[in-house]
């Protein structure tokens, strides 16, 4: 079974977590809210701001908030922003997969299952999340 990467069902959390309220959280708030590490939530934030997903605030009412609605946030941008390699296989990554590249029988297969994949989790947004 495909699995998602823990620093991805974090990030989903938070921005599960920033489109139910609506409003500004610090990462101490949505971390202790949703038993989740303070350090790697805190990175996980800091991605999905460079990514544009986030902004934050300083002051006293300071924190996170979400730069585009909800319903504007596939599942997809958070995984390209959260993984290195978001490919299901080596054999549909860009680069080299194997020695056996030349005669494999699945590397055609694994593109059709990637690409269906993709769709699935552009599909899925954060609004459909809550």
């Amino acid at each position: 079974m495909l699995r998602l990467s823990k620093r991805v069902e974090y990030g989903l959390v938070a921005l599960q977590h920033l489109a139910k309220t609506g409003d500004v959280a610090t990462v101490r708030e949505i971390s202790d809210e949703n038993s989740i590490s303070y350090d790697l939530l805190a990175k996980i934030m800091q991605d999905l701001k460079r990514d544009g997903v986030l902004y934050s605030s300083q002051g006293v009412r300071g924190g996170y908030g979400l730069m585009l609605a909800p319903q504007e946030i596939p599942v997809n941008r958070v995984v390209g922003a959260l993984e290195e390699q978001s490919s299901i296989t080596e054999c549909t990554s860009e680069t080299e997969c194997c020695s056996r590249e030349a005669v494999c029988t699945i590397k055609g297969p694994m593109h059709k299952l990637q690409e269906q994949m993709e769709q699935v989790l552009s599909s899925v947004t954060i609004a459909q999340l809550l």
